[in-house]
């Protein structure tokens, strides 16, 4: 897991080129205002999935993580709760829709840290981070976010060249 800020994410060394493409992408292309939808920048190899959801608490949302994809979460506006531990193999699957949406759902997951996401913030989660997205701060309330799905294949061709 990374953690971030759109505004100074540049200061840091060391970002791959496809990391590169889509921070940049999200820097020119997408507002507060930028309407829900999906968005493609190199087709199904890299897509934004803009949101408009409303918060819940923790105990509410499930936990997710994916396989083929690396999502980039971009807070737009509002406040979010996101819960994240490593894989370590123990957490009870409840859900295995890999083949359709490449999504694993977990109920009960131990060790979750909490991040706290204010607009402009994001973070990198990789296929080892288990995240709980969309949770209330505070109080329930409907944000906005970006979502970068950043398919694995790209990692590894940069790591390649």
């Amino acid at each position: 897991m990374i953690i971030s800020d759109l505004r100074s994410w540049e200061q840091e060394p060391g970002w791959l080129p496809p990391f590169r493409q889509a921070l940049a992408w999200l820097e020119r292309e997408v507002t507060e205002d930028t309407p829900a939808g999906k968005y493609d920048i190199d087709g199904e190899r890299l897509f934004v999935l803009v949101q408009h959801v409303a918060t819940r608490p923790a105990e509410e949302q499930l936990a997710e993580s994916h396989k083929q994809y690396i999502d980039i979460q971009l807070l737009l506006k509002g406040r979010e709760l996101i819960r994240v531990a490593r894989d370590n193999g123990e957490a009870v699957v409840t859900a295995d829709e890999l083949d359709s949406r490449d999504r694993l759902s977990y109920k009960e997951v131990s060790d979750e840290s909490d991040v706290v996401l204010t607009p402009g913030m994001f973070a990198v989660f990789f296929p080892h981070d288990i995240h709980r997205p969309c949770c209330s701060v505070e109080a329930e309330m409907t944000i906005r976010k970006a979502v970068v799905k950043l398919h694995v294949s790209l990692l590894e061709d940069a790591a390649a060249s």
